[in-house]
């Protein structure tokens, strides 16, 4: 399944509920759905919010979403800057405070905890981002915070 989303704040809220619906139809648990709401919502927001700042072509972005025997896998596609989020974002200070750390920086950071897999490549102009999650009880089924 392949859904286009459009350079907007409001995109990132649609693109969950779709990849949520997609799912529940094909009865993946509540803590897989959860791993991928919290991660697509980060990851897509910042690259609508940063990717594209200079940009000169028109935004692409499209999110892929591939249901195998053993596993989910969703690719995150965009022609935006070139950014590897697991080499080049900021890794954030979790030993300061909350009022004291800087604004952003966690998202990612909790999507390297909760996505078993990730993997990042730049092909033709386009950042790739996939995630893979395991469709069985040992990458599943254990709470977030296990993992």
């Amino acid at each position: 399944m392949r859904i286009v989303v459009k350079p907007d704040p409001s995109e990132p809220r649609r693109v969950v509920d779709e990849v949520e619906r997609f799912c529940v139809e094909h009865a993946l648990s509540q803590n897989i759905i959860f791993r991928f709401q919290l991660s697509l919502d980060e990851l897509l927001t910042n690259i609508i919010s940063y990717g594209f700042e200079g940009a000169t072509e028109d935004p692409v972005i499209t999110v892929d979403i591939r249901l195998g025997d053993a596993d989910i896998e969703i690719t995150i596609r965009d022609n935006g800057q070139p950014f590897n989020p697991l080499e080049d974002a900021e890794i954030p200070d979790l030993s300061l405070a909350a009022e004291d750390r800087p604004i952003g920086g966690l998202g990612i950071h909790l999507t390297k905890s909760f996505i078993d897999t990730l993997a990042y490549e730049r092909v033709e102009g386009f950042n790739c981002l996939t995630l893979t999650q395991p469709l069985g009880a040992a990458g599943s089924e254990e709470s977030p915070d296990e993992h």
